[in-house]
């Protein structure tokens, strides 16, 4: 007779795969309906007639990081005239070049002590740039033409590209490079690494693209695989399971380790790397992507869907759940990495997850929660990669 457990563990599965089977079906058309309408809602709720991404977060300000994605979502919903209007005010209110000399963005935009608006913080944010710059070169594949007066996309992208070779990417003494988190990175070893940043697939784009900085793009697509490799089997002591932290530091040697005062869960930054690594599988074939993603990222999601019929929010490294509640941010990185890895099976499950935070409600069409950004983005973003909508042009 099958003990308590394995019925449990039975039962759990038949209910998950019940409550799938009510949800209406992942289909091209009606995904596409969602993507269509939650983004026109975005944009009148989000986005401001001058181009700026307005965070009820932030209090009515933005950051470097809602900007790039605004812009990787025009791209990819072939909506060119909120791309330029969110490229317009991007540039003349976040760009460094006329402040700092470089053409990095500053990473937030709010109310100053006198009142005005204006930059809050002038350091850059490593992700921000990467995504401006991919938007960038997906804008200018697509043939779409800068506004009036300002710099065309090709022209920027390059410029904003070397600045972040030369300014948020360090040589450790081996020579082996890594991308830091910004302008304001340690002088010296140890450094603080965020490795949601890592972005392998635009690493590889960039490269195309970049003419004399080629080989650096690749040698640092090359050293962040390695990376993630190591750090995936563990960090100092705690065996690793596949997840990724929000933060670790990387000292002269290449060790890694917990960075003081800040998160080593799986959580709200590292659920965005399975996205970033898959792209580069999904573009290019790479097979590192798959085999990072498969060997044992995958199967700790997909055991843990099948035992529990749902997966939660954050992990510790360790792998032992950290909260007790769902999001989509999470469901969208776990469904790209079932696209790289070939399971579309999975990949339409977690779809099907995405779609039951979906609402449309007093005028509005979003995720999770109206005012959400960051679920509003990802939710958006992993669908939009189930479709095919993600693409390089």
């Amino acid at each position: 007779m099958p003990s308590t457990g394995i019925c449990q563990l039975v039962l759990t599965a038949l209910l998950a795969g019940l409550c799938l089977a009510c949800q209406p079906e992942a289909s091209r058309p009606r995904l596409e309906r969602v993507l269509k309408t939650s983004w026109q809602s975005y944009c009148r709720h989000f986005i401001k007639p001058d181009g700026q991404v307005s965070l009820p977060e932030e209090g009515g300000g933005a950051i470097s990081e809602a900007q790039a994605y605004a812009l990787l979502r025009a791209v990819w919903a072939d909506d060119a005239g909120v791309f330029n209007r969110v490229y317009f005010w991007t540039y003349e209110k976040l760009s460094r070049a006329r402040t700092h000399g470089d053409h990095l963005l500053a990473w937030r935009w709010g109310r100053l002590p006198d009142g005005a608006w204006g930059v809050v913080d002038a350091n850059s944010a490593t992700d921000g740039d990467l995504d401006y710059v991919l938007a960038l070169v997906l804008a200018d594949r697509k043939g779409w033409r800068a506004p009036a007066g300002l710099p065309d996309y090709r022209e920027e992208a390059r410029r904003v590209q070397k600045d972040i070779l030369a300014k948020e990417v360090v040589a450790l003494p081996d020579g082996e490079l890594l991308l830091t988190p910004g302008n304001w990175r340690e002088s010296q070893p140890p450094y603080l690494v965020n490795p949601s940043y890592f972005s392998p697939g635009a690493y590889r784009l960039f490269g195309q693209f970049a003419g004399g900085d080629q080989p650096r793009w690749g040698n640092l697509l090359g050293d962040t695989y390695n990376l993630l490799g190591r750090l995936s089997q563990g960090l100092e002591g705690v065996p690793g399971v596949g997840l990724f932290p929000d933060w670790c530091r990387v000292d002269a040697a290449g060790r890694l380790t917990p960075a003081p005062g800040r998160d080593t869960r799986f959580g709200w930054e590292a659920v965005r790397l399975p996205f970033r690594v898959a792209l580069d599988g999904l573009w290019f074939g790479e097979p590192r992507a798959a085999k990072l993603l498969t060997d044992k990222f995958l199967p700790f999601f997909k055991s843990k869907w099948q035992a529990h019929g749902r997966l939660l929010a954050v992990y510790n490294f360790d792998g032992a759940p950290a909260v007790d509640y769902e999001s989509p941010v999470l469901y969208a990185g776990v469904l790209a990495a079932a696209l790289a890895a070939g399971d579309r099976d999975f990949a339409r499950e977690m779809a099907l997850k995405i779609l039951s935070f979906y609402r449309e409600d007093g005028g509005r069409a979003f995720f999770e929660a109206p005012d959400h950004y960051y679920a509003n983005n990802w939710a958006w973003l992993g669908l939009a990669l189930y479709v095919g909508w993600v693409r390089t042009f």
